[in-house]
């Protein structure tokens, strides 16, 4: 799948210039003539790169990054700006772009960047987004999107932390805290079989081998609002939020980290999946 790139700049030419040279490497670009025209397209795209033009009328780059960071916490952006306006870019950088691009654009500065600034978002985002792609099985994950970036030894620990139990065919599964026989869970892992999703009365997931859900309860407790139910006998291992962050404070704020980068992600996509997918049924059942 090609790499989306949006552009946005108010000068034809530089627009035109960048899509050519990005064009040229094999990358899909989208182009926006201002702020708000990028915010309206991000609500129908899904981008891996934003280059923004740091001088802008009635929103400049500064503004527009930090409405694209709301929607998109994570969202890699590059700044493009003239040399009268380093000091900006400089700004925004210490704000949260990840490198400023100058002009006039040099077709081989602007590749360099931008390959760097895709493999960033392919840390943040690659891992998860494969899983959601068309033609990709869940059943061939590997490990548990959320250890992902652990060591043998950290996935093996972490683990551990958990408690296992089976249910049959159409039991509830206590899930954000709600006590279960053996205690409280927070977090959920499919050890083995298959889980659906519902939300009021309607499926919005279908979880398997390695997939977790009540993720959003680590980091604010009792958040879950949906009800899992066992369409096949199933195997969990229920994870104790006091215990989890128990085992980061004594790992060190490294791991904890790369434990929250894997939780916004995971959630950020599962939920758009899901989302999509309500969407997809009231059209199909003409509700409202």
């Amino acid at each position: 799948m090609k790499k989306h790139i949006l552009i946005i700049d108010d000068e034809q030419s530089i627009r035109e210039l960048c899509k050519k040279f990005l064009e040229e490497e094999g990358y899909k670009i989208t182009l926006a003539v201002n702020g708000q025209d990028a915010l309206d397209k991000m609500e129908y795209n899904d981008f891996d790169l934003f280059l923004v033009d740091m001088v802008m009328p009635r929103m400049d780059g500064l503004e527009l990054m930090k409405r694209i960071k709301k929607k998109r916490p994570l969202a890699v952006i590059i700044i493009t700006t003239g040399f009268s306006s380093i000091e900006g870019a400089v700004k925004a950088v210490h704000a949260g772009a990840f490198q400023y691009v100058s002009k006039p654009i040099d077709a081989e500065e602007l590749l360099e960047v931008a390959k760097k600034g895709l493999q960033h978002a392919e840390d943040l985002y690659g891992y998860m987004q494969k899983a959601f792609e068309p033609g990709i099985k869940v059943e061939q994950k590997e490990e548990p999107f959320l250890l992902h970036g652990f060591t043998p030894e950290e996935k093996a620990e972490f683990l551990a932390l958990g408690h296992i139990r089976k249910y049959d065919v159409g039991e509830n599964i206590p899930i954000g805290n709600k006590k279960s026989i053996s205690g409280s869970s927070s977090i959920i892992l499919i050890e083995s079989g298959e889980v659906s999703v519902w939300l009021s009365n309607t499926i919005i997931d279908h979880l398997r081998k390695w997939d977790t859900w009540g993720e959003e309860s680590f980091i604010l407790a009792g958040s879950v609002f949906t009800t899992l139910r066992a369409e096949t006998p199933v195997k969990i291992r229920h994870f104790d939020r006091k215990k989890m962050l128990d085992f980061f404070a004594y790992k060190g704020e490294r791991l904890l980290k790369r434990f929250v980068i894997n939780l916004v992600n995971y959630t950020f996509f599962k939920w758009r999946k899901s989302v999509q997918r309500i969407v997809m049924l009231k059209l199909v059942t003409g509700e409202r």
